[in-house]
């Protein structure tokens, strides 16, 4: 037989599920110790609350649950960190704790009330993030929630719009930070739940700002505060981000409904974004003819290309030879003609944001 020494009027111990530790509860210290279960030492002592009588470990030992005589409360201590992160007021000189195997609903002996508390059990929140300007319907899930007098963020009461006894719905207030969620009824106040403001972001600037009709290309957007980009909405239209960087988000495009600029917004967990951003769809190039259609092979000469949709040139080549072009407008295009190694026809070929044509044998070299 061992012993386990320097421990004070041990009133309970619990043993954890994987049985490597052991917590000990110290009546007149006020602490409980926890045990090393292969050596035997002593390995940390958590403050708790007055006269810690009986514990319980929940079912998956990242919690331990004290029920403290002499402060009619219990203490619940995060085992990750061995550190008190809730306590929880009950009835009059507590003594016993009872946590069910689901781990959804924990049950506290009180001595002094003749009463057994149901510590309402928060197991779960969606979502966990939302705007600093509150509004966020979200959901809580748990045990034991029915006919909930308050919902808190923090101190902050949240509008209740929903109330079972297994789940609640509410609106999140405005706050910043992070703030401490808990759900009070006629019984006692659960455990809280973490759930973070996130600050509004700023999408500032786009490349390309233009693209085809068809869709189906990618752009990028800059800027910050975009890590929880959820959504972006090219005029009515929603696609998916994919998530670079807090300050670089890759979009898809999707297919536009036609051709023209439309508004491009981002949603975060902060909300939609600020910045003004536009994309353009444009359909392909449609070069319809040109002028003169003929020139000597030392090139030098301006040629003339009219069609529709030309706005977004980025490229014009004559014979596979790239040439200088300037934009008049979405229906003409000026050129001048490279020089060419042989006289010949030669294609002449139009890239714009949209796409590439090609009009073959259009300019002839003399």
């Amino acid at each position: 037989m061992a012993t386990i020494t320097d421990l004070s009027a041990p009133l309970g111990a619990a043993i954890s599920p994987n049985n490597t530790r052991l917590y000990i509860a110290n009546s007149t210290a006020n602490t409980v110790s926890i045990i090393d279960t292969a050596t035997r030492a002593i390995i940390a002592t958590v403050p708790v609350g007055t006269t810690p009588w009986g514990l319980a470990v929940t079912p998956d030992g990242r919690q331990v649950h004290v029920a403290n005589n002499g402060s009619n409360s219990v203490s619940v201590i995060d085992t990750s960190t061995n550190t008190v992160i809730e306590t929880v007021p009950v009835g009059n000189q507590p003594t016993g704790v009872a946590i069910t195997p689901n781990g959804l609903s924990v049950y506290v002996a009180n001595r002094g009330s003749n009463t057994i508390s149901v510590i309402q059990t928060l197991n779960a929140m969606s979502p966990t993030l939302g705007p600093q300007a509150g509004g966020t319907i979200l959901t809580l899930t748990g045990t034991s929630l029915a006919g909930a007098t308050a919902v808190r963020f923090d101190t902050t009461p949240a509008a209740i719009m929903a109330d079972t006894a297994n789940q609640i719905v509410v609106v999140t207030p405005p706050g910043v930070g992070v703030a401490q969620v808990t759900v009070t009824t006629p019984n006692g106040t659960s455990n809280s739940k973490p759930f973070v403001y996130y600050p509004r972001g700023d999408a500032h600037s786009l490349a390309p700002a233009a693209g085809p009709t068809a869709g189906r290309n990618v752009i990028t957007i800059k800027g910050d505060q975009l890590a929880t980009a959820s959504q972006v909405l090219f005029g009515p239209l929603p696609t998916i981000p994919i998530v670079v960087s807090d300050s670089q988000l890759e979009i898809p495009v999707p297919p536009g409904l036609a051709p023209g600029s439309v508004p491009l917004t981002v949603t975060t967990a902060g909300g939609i974004t600020t910045g003004t951003l536009s994309y353009r769809y444009v359909d392909p190039p449609n070069p319809i003819a040109l002028k003169p259609t003929t020139g000597t092979v030392f090139g030098g000469n301006v040629i003339t290309i009219t069609g529709q949709n030309l706005s977004t040139t980025t490229l014009v080549t004559i014979k596979g030879i790239i040439a200088q072009f300037s934009i008049g407008s979405n229906v003409i295009l000026s050129a001048v003609v490279p020089t060419s190694p042989a006289p010949g026809p030669a294609d002449v070929t139009i890239t714009t944001t949209a796409g590439t044509v090609t009009l073959p044998g259009a300019y002839i070299y003399t």
